[in-house]
C-alpha cells in the first residue's frame, strides 16, 4: 500500500478483517490495530523522503498457537524505531522531546520485536504478541497456523 495517511483505513480493515478470521479477543484485536496504527503513522509522517511521492509499505499478519505475528515493511530512509530510549515519563512535560511515545506503546503491547535494514527498506518484524485464546488451545491443537500479507 501506499505510504499515505488515506491508506490507514485500509490497513485496518484489513487488520481487524484477519483479527475475527482468525476469533481473536476484541482486546487482542485493538492491540493489533493500535501496534498498526502507530507503526504506520510513524513511517507516513517521517519516512517520506524529501520531494519524494509517498513510499510503500507492506504488512504480513500471522497466526501461530499462541502467537500473533506481525512484520511492518516500510522503503522509507533508514529508521530503527526500536534503537529510540523509552521516554522519561518523571520528568516534567514541559522538558518532554517531541516523540517517541508511539515507539513506547508499540514496544509495550508486544512480547519481542527485531529491526534490520534490508534492500533499501526497514524491516520491523516477527513482532510477536502472545494470544490468551490460542495459548490455551495451542496445547491441544499444534498446527493452528493462518498467514495474509497486505500490500496494494
Amino acid at each position: 500500500m501506499r505510504a499515505e495517511h488515506v491508506e490507514l483505513t485500509r490497513l485496518q480493515s484489513f487488520a481487524d478483517a484477519f483479527a475475527r478470521k482468525c476469533d481473536l479477543p476484541a482486546d487482542e484485536r485493538s492491540r493489533l490495530l493500535i501496534i498498526l496504527d502507530e507503526l504506520f503513522t510513524n513511517a507516513v509522517t517521517h519516512g517520506v523522503r524529501s520531494g519524494v511521492p509517498g513510499g510503500n509499505v507492506t504488512v504480513t499478519l500471522g497466526l501461530r498457537p499462541g502467537r500473533l505475528l506481525m512484520s511492518f515493511v516500510d522503503d522509507g530512509p533508514a529508521f530503527n524505531p526500536l534503537a529510540f530510549h523509552p521516554p522519561d515519563f518523571g520528568r516534567p512535560a514541559d522538558e518532554h522531546t517531541i516523540g517517541g511515545l508511539g515507539i513506547h506503546i508499540v514496544r509495550a503491547l508486544v512480547h519481542r520485536a527485531r529491526y534490520r535494514r534490508a534492500g533499501g527498506c526497514n524491516c520491523c518484524g516477527e513482532f510477536d504478541c502472545p494470544t490468551r485464546r490460542h495459548q490455551k488451545s495451542a496445547r491441544r491443537q499444534r498446527t493452528e497456523r493462518a498467514t495474509e500479507a497486505f500490500s496494494a
